[in-house]
């Protein structure tokens, strides 16, 4: 990576690679399938993993009756219950940094099909297995 500006060296630089990985590993072992109580689960691990690293937190319940009545709204599993999590770090004036995501999977189906078992995170060839590792849970390489 010659000739890479030095902020961006800096800031992969402080990148905590393992812990991310471990991060993804306990987040990817929860089945979080919609609607399931392991969902809500990897809603409260998101929020104490970024409260750990000194974000600020707001955890609050999705109001859905409401949802529902705007006419953007669209879903593709009917929810009855669901929490929203946001950590915030050095809020103030000057350019925002946001990442959107969600922590729900879909089945994993016939777990034989599956390379490695998909609730754990497995890393060969260069790649990160496991059900919802390359979904959100482990976010989209930019």
């Amino acid at each position: 990576m010659t000739g890479m500006h030095p902020l961006k060296r800096a800031v992969i630089d402080a990148i905590d690679t393992d812990g991310l990985l471990a991060f993804l590993g306990d987040l990817a072992a929860l089945p979080s399938l919609d609607e399931s109580p392991d969902e809500q689960a990897a809603q409260e691990y998101v929020a104490a993993f970024l409260e750990r690293q000194g974000f600020e937190i707001d955890v609050w319940e999705i109001d859905f009756d409401t949802l529902r009545r705007h006419p953007s709204f669209s879903a593709e599993v009917e929810r009855q219950r669901g929490s929203g999590v946001v950590g915030m770090l050095g809020m103030g004036e000057g350019p925002t940094l946001i990442f959107n995501g969600h922590v729900d999977v879909v089945l994993a189906g016939d777990q034989a099909l599956w390379r490695f078992p998909p609730w754990q995170t497995t890393i060969a060839d260069g790649f990160v297995y496991g059900r919802g590792a390359l979904d959100m849970e482990g976010g989209w390489p930019a």
